[in-house]
C-alpha cells in the first residue's frame, strides 16, 4: 500500500487515517473492558480488529516523514517506536481501569 498524495493532502489523509485507527482502538478497548477481558486478550483484539486501520496509518505516516526528509528506514523506525509507545500507554491505562473496575 502506497500513497501518491503530497503536501497538505498527505497530512489531511494522515489525520483521517489516524482518526479511523483511534476510533477502532478505543472501541476495542471499551468492549474488552466491558467484558473484563485480560490485557493480552484486549491487545489481541486491537491487533486483529484494527489491523487494516493501523496499516493504513503506518503507510501514510511513513510517507509524511519521508516527505519531511527521512529515509524509509528512518521513517519506519520512528513509526515502530511511536506506535509501540502508544500501544504500551493503552495497555497501562487498560490495566489501571480494569483494576479499578474489579477493585
Amino acid at each position: 500500500m502506497t500513497t501518491a498524495l503530497t503536501g497538505t493532502a498527505l497530512v489531511d489523509e494522515a489525520d483521517q487515517r489516524n482518526l479511523a485507527y483511534t476510533e477502532c482502538l478505543f472501541a476495542q478497548v471499551r468492549e474488552a473492558r466491558e467484558a473484563s477481558l485480560p490485557t493480552a486478550a484486549m491487545l489481541d483484539r486491537v491487533e486483529t480488529r484494527c489491523r487494516s486501520e493501523r496499516l493504513a496509518l503506518e503507510v501514510v505516516t511513513i510517507a509524511v516523514r519521508q516527505e519531511q526528509g527521512e529515509t524509509h528506514a528512518e521513517a519506519q523506525a520512528n513509526w515502530d517506536r511511536v506506535h509501540a509507545n502508544s500501544i504500551d500507554a493503552v495497555r497501562r491505562a487498560y490495566e489501571l481501569r480494569l483494576a479499578e473496575q474489579q477493585g
